[in-house]
């Protein structure tokens, strides 16, 4: 890992660990501000003194799986039981109570003494919440206006997703945000949130915890999905299946055997957040052109995701904040949120590399018809000043046709090059092979005749075959030599070396030249590539990716080593022909 990924690896972490201190910080406030608590004193709560503001009842004991206490007031009140996901029993002064509502359920408190008794196993999850009974009602729309106002961005997704796919554009992205967005949607109305959609698909108490742990585990493994896409990180099938089919059935089963410990969703959730800070921070070192916009932006998802793992699950259940947002909606709501800004910047970042690959295929296309025009007028120029150098020259005049005749070679060799690029994939691999110690003493000796340049090989004592072809051979070293001499400004000498194995041959090209930055190592392979500081030499930045593909077309392998104003070197390894 080098120093630029790993400073954008710590920022990553930085940003998200400060984000998710700032909202829990945030959130933590907010819950102290917003909660208005009274105590039931031994199991007596006094609603005298109840005004208009909602309170939570604190002071209740549970004992033996049921909690009881009695209400004295002198005016009318209303009672909110939250969060009935499990077998109960409501008691009012003794009589049953028929709860239509997994999520809450609202009872009337009349003048004098009434006792309430709640029983069941997982009580300890339930919490009570007490008003006037006129603004109670009021309470209870708000909560229901914010869950539909959820349901309706859940909506408004999943009509995007459906035109996308209809339109055929990212189909792959559309496909696994539609699910997620279709399990968050019966999450909030499986929670008891909208107890009429609930009723019509034949919900019940009895099917909740199954609903309930399908959709968490696809809320919780999609995202990871999603992530692997984007990030154009391809695992092996058979992980991605036994993810699903652990996980799933582990959250489903977890819910009733584990419901009143959390053990499973605990489990679950460090897994899950384990694994997304791990694709992330791959994803990040992976993408070396990631900009802090877009860094930002898929940061989101793991802050959002993080604030509900361990922020809002793990905070004191017990707060009005509950009774406005159901926590378990309210988290799919949140990985929603997250997952959206993951797309944005897939979207902004496929937008982005689109139209530079639409710039670039401009320039490819304008190259590719230049390569071929000009290279038979360039030919023709050649011959015609190579005719005129035969003749009776005065000595200027043979000294600058000797420097047309230069400049036409350097600008045959660019359209060489860009016909070799263009070529080389359609041309099927050489099966020669070539003598190493002989092509380099070719080489060598074609480069005698430039004084102000100095090539230096270093032989062996050995000789090879390199499965590859001479012509071929000779325009990989002679591309890197010409580079070499390019960009050496002060000592412009270029040495090359090999070194034999059994299996294969490490060939290095060395300069002294002005060298390259870090991030330029991998960048300078890539067509048309020119560092900011070499726009005023000559050159179209074709020459090294030709080299690459000759290379690779041989079944070798290029990379470079470079320090800035120290040198270059560029290394190949090549398989040994052994027959």
């Amino acid at each position: 890992m080098n120093r630029i990924e790993k400073k954008r690896l710590v920022q990553f972490i930085f940003l998200t660990l400060l984000t998710t201190l700032i909202i829990q910080t945030t959130f933590n406030g907010i819950n102290q501000l917003t909660t208005r608590s009274i105590i039931a004193e031994q199991g007596v709560l006094s609603g005298h003194d109840i005004d208009d503001r909602l309170y939570v009842i604190k002071g209740l004991e549970e004992s033996d799986g049921s909690v009881v206490f009695t209400i004295e007031t002198d005016q009318s009140l209303s009672v909110v039981v939250h969060n009935l996901t499990y077998p109960h029993d409501l008691l009012i002064d003794g009589v049953s109570v028929t709860t239509e509502s997994d999520g809450y359920h609202c009872f009337q408190v009349s003048e004098g003494d009434t006792t309430v008794e709640l029983s069941g196993i997982g009580v300890e999850h339930s919490f009570f919440f007490v008003s006037k009974t006129n603004t109670m009602k009021d309470y209870l729309e708000l909560r229901t206006l914010i869950n539909a106002f959820m349901l309706f961005l859940h909506l408004l997704v999943l009509i995007g997703c459906l035109i996308a796919l209809y339109t055929g554009q990212f189909r792959r992205v559309s496909t696994i945000l539609l699910i997620y967005v279709l399990s968050s949607m019966i999450k909030g109305i499986n929670l008891g949130e909208f107890s009429v959609i609930e009723n019509a698909l034949g919900m019940s108490l009895a099917s909740y915890h199954v609903i309930d742990g399908i959709t968490t585990a696809i809320n919780n493994i999609l995202p990871i999905y999603v992530l692997l896409l984007l990030f154009d990180i391809h695992l092996k099938k058979p992980f991605l299946v036994l993810l699903g089919l652990l996980t799933i059935p582990f959250l489903v089963f977890s819910q009733n055997l584990l419901v009143q410990f959390q053990v499973g969703h605990m489990i679950v959730s460090i897994m899950v957040l384990s694994m997304t800070i791990l694709i992330l921070a791959y994803g990040y070192v992976k993408e070396k052109k990631a900009a802090l916009a877009i860094m930002i932006l898929r940061s989101v998802f793991l802050v959002f995701s993080t604030t509900y793992l361990t922020v809002i699950r793990s905070a004191p259940p017990i707060s009005n904040l509950v009774f406005f947002f159901n926590y378990a909606y309210l988290g799919a709501t949140i990985y929603f949120i997250g997952i959206l800004g993951v797309v944005i910047a897939f979207y902004l970042r496929h937008n982005r590399d689109l139209a530079i690959k639409e710039k670039e295929y401009e320039r490819v296309m304008l190259l590719k018809g230049l390569g071929h025009d000009l290279k038979h007028p360039v030919l023709t120029a050649k011959l015609n000043n190579q005719f005129l150098l035969e003749g009776d020259l005065k000595e200027a005049e043979k000294e600058s046709v000797e420097i047309t005749l230069k400049a036409l070679g350097r600008l045959d060799k660019m359209i060489e090059n860009i016909n070799d690029y263009f070529n080389q994939p359609n041309k099927p691999s050489m099966s020669e092979a070539t003598s190493l110690k002989s092509a380099l003493k070719r080489i060598e000796a074609s480069h005698k005749n430039q004084s102000d340049h100095l090539l230096v090989i270093r032989y062996s004592n050995e000789d090879c075959l390199i499965n590859i072809n001479p012509i071929n051979f000779n325009r990989i070293i002679d591309n890197l030599t010409d580079n070499a001499f390019k960009y050496n400004t002060a000592d412009k000498t270029v040495i090359i070396a090999y070194d034999l194995s059994e299996e294969d041959v490490l060939i290095t090209v060395e300069d002294r030249g002005i060298g390259l930055d870090q991030h330029e190592h991998q960048k300078v392979f890539d067509i048309f590539y020119r560092g900011e500081e070499n726009r005023s030499i000559e050159g179209l930045g074709i020459g090294l990716s030709v080299v690459k593909q000759l290379v690779e077309s041989a079944g070798g392998k290029i990379w470079v080593h470079s320090q800035k104003h120290v040198g270059t070197i560029f290394s190949m390894r090549f398989p040994i022909n052994k027959s």
